[in-house]
């Protein structure tokens, strides 16, 4: 039934949006500022912004993908590096369509880098021939996902090759510009819960057709296809983020001891 077959994966895919989400911050809040400047005017200087701007270019075009998507265009789009406040922004402009819902193309937009950024990622381990370990939840535990799974990720780099350190570089700027900013969480809100209100419908309608019917059996196989691939992307966003996360955060926190 629809309860036990659905439900269980919507739980892993949300849990695992959570971690993901976690762990993206942890890199932003934790590791990449702590080369943050303390000059008031600088906002972390251009080491930082350096360090933040292929992430950043990430993280704003798929904001940008999110309006376009929802039927509006895009005004404006800043990346860190020339923006004076050393954020980035991103504006959307007038809708393209007439069907634009302000609050989806916010809330959209403001999840967008979650998604995008880790297809992105996935996308540079393929260009590099980077090759990681990446246990499904469903195979495995949480554990052994994030934990377990993390020495044979790390002993199976080739440390003597260039490929490996710009893959750390691009997954660790990438990755710490995952999350949305709190900004776009508080955006996102209305999206989020029109979305589980529709995702709670679907269920109710699933559990009263009988499994035999052409409706019953086109929505759950595509709602179960959907939720497949999406636990796979975040599989690969959990695995690459706790990897660079690893190597990064004992020197973060030196770094962070030495400016006392």
């Amino acid at each position: 039934m629809p309860t036990t077959t659905l439900l269980n994966p919507i739980v892993i895919v949300l849990a695992e949006a959570v971690i993901l989400y976690m762990l993206s911050r942890l890199l932003f809040v934790w590791v990449l500022q702590s080369v943050a400047s303390r000059h008031p005017y600088s906002r972390g200087g251009r080491l930082l912004q350096w360090l933040r701007l292929p992430g950043n270019l990430v993280h704003e075009l798929s904001h940008a993908l999110g309006y376009l998507l929802c039927g509006y265009t895009v005004r404006r789009m800043v990346p860190c590096i020339f923006d004076t406040a050393g954020r980035g922004s991103c504006q959307p402009g007038r809708r393209w369509s007439p069907l634009a819902l302000p609050w989806l193309a916010s809330g959209l937009a403001a999840t967008a880098p979650l998604v995008v950024g880790t297809l992105v990622l996935r996308g540079v381990a393929q260009a590099l021939d980077i090759h990681l370990h990446t246990p499904t939840v469903a195979h495995s535990t949480m554990g052994t996902l994030l934990i377990d799974n993390l020495w044979a990720n790390l002993t199976a780099l080739d440390y003597h090759h260039w490929r490996t350190y710009l893959f750390l570089y691009l997954a660790f700027s990438i990755g710490s510009e995952l999350s949305p900013s709190q900004l776009d969480v508080r955006r996102s809100l209305p999206t989020l819960l029109v979305g589980a209100a529709g995702l709670a419908a679907m269920i109710i309608v699933l559990n009263r057709l009988p499994s035999a019917a052409p409706a019953y059996i086109f929505l759950s196989t595509h709602l179960r296809d959907g939720l497949s691939s999406l636990q796979a992307l975040l599989d690969f966003g959990i695995v690459t983020t706790g990897l660079v996360a690893a190597i990064t955060i004992l020197p973060a926190a030196l770094i962070r001891a030495a400016r006392g």
